[in-house]
């Protein structure tokens, strides 16, 4: 009987310890969230860092002047693309080729 007890022990002290290193290593990442808003006439997009504000984006970027975006839809894909440059370790900064690219203009 001192087997199995020692076994059940073994088995539960291995489930726990994979458990807090699955709950240390989920902690240590980015997670990146777009959110959209209002934004004048339009929608402009923030991009959230781990539930916090990291990216204010009310305008269109990469075109002259406050233009706000004209739907949701370009808000959210403009964000998308943002968040996949950030995920990549690259500069977020958009280019007015990308912006074609993703809108479709």
């Amino acid at each position: 009987m001192k087997t199995i007890d020692k076994k059940k022990f073994l088995v539960l002290a291995l489930f726990l310890v994979i458990v807090i290193i699955a709950f240390t290593l989920n902690g240590r990442g980015h997670f990146y969230k777009t959110e959209l808003f209002r934004s004048g006439e339009g929608w402009g997009y923030d991009i959230l860092k781990n539930e916090k504000v990291y990216i204010h984006q009310p305008f269109i970027p990469a075109i002259e002047g406050q233009v706000p975006f004209s739907d949701k839809r370009s808000a959210r894909k403009t964000g998308k693309l943002v968040i996949s440059k950030l995920m990549r370790q690259k500069s977020p900064t958009v280019t007015k080729e990308e912006l074609n690219e993703i809108l479709g203009e």
